[in-house]
């Protein structure tokens, strides 16, 4: 009888196990890892004027994004860029960039993108990109809108090879670009410069994120 009950609660405690294992997110929190931007990200900004296509890059870009690769719906983070570190390959032009007039960086010193969930791609696989929306915020002068921002985005696993490019744990390389309206994040394009500088901006966002 004993061995009989001993058979039975074994068995019992096994189909339980198997159940926690095959329910959505049982591992969740196992599975949930923080990745912080690292060299080799960058954010680039281009005007394209009827007189002049102008570009300006920072390739300090802070941040972190906490993650779990196989549930990304549930992906948020904030990353950020000094405006102060934006370069357009004219000093003058990043003089006046960072006034007041324009983009104000000792008041609003930081372009701020928040992401608050991804849609898409429901999991992340090792060495496939994969294509996913970046839902979120996105901040500068002083101003902050909703963004939908179209992305890809690699998982590559730790390896000998990333070892030796200086990278411990795992990598991901995401790719996005959106528009920005100047006049919604209260910047005015002044009538002597409106043929140099469009109303909107286009933001291209490179980032490299390693786990902690």
């Amino acid at each position: 009888m004993r061995a009989r009950s001993f058979t039975l609660f074994v068995a019992t405690l096994a189909t339980a196990l198997s159940l926690a294992v095959a329910l959505p997110g049982a591992n969740a929190a196992a599975q949930t890892r923080t990745f912080r931007a690292t060299s080799g990200s960058r954010m680039q900004f281009v005007s394209d004027a009827p007189l002049e296509r102008t570009t300006g890059v920072s390739s300090t870009v802070n941040g972190e994004i906490t993650i779990d690769p196989a549930n990304l719906s549930s992906a948020h983070g904030r990353i950020t860029v000094p405006i102060s570190t934006i370069r357009t390959g004219s000093d003058l032009r990043d003089e006046h960039l960072r006034s007041d007039a324009w983009l104000d960086a000792a008041a609003n010193p930081d372009a701020v993108l928040e992401i608050t969930r991804v849609d898409g791609a429901s999991s992340l696989t090792a060495d496939q990109v994969v294509r996913v929306t970046l839902h979120g915020t996105f901040s500068i002068h002083g101003h902050t809108h909703d963004v939908a921002i179209p992305a890809q985005v690699r998982l590559v696993a730790a390896s000998d090879e990333l070892r030796a490019q200086g990278i411990e744990g795992d990598l991901i390389r995401a790719q996005a670009h959106f528009d920005v309206s100047l006049p919604d994040y209260g910047v005015s394009v002044g009538a002597l410069v409106r043929l140099k500088v469009s109303d909107t901006i286009v933001v291209n966002v490179t980032i490299r994120l390693t786990s902690a």
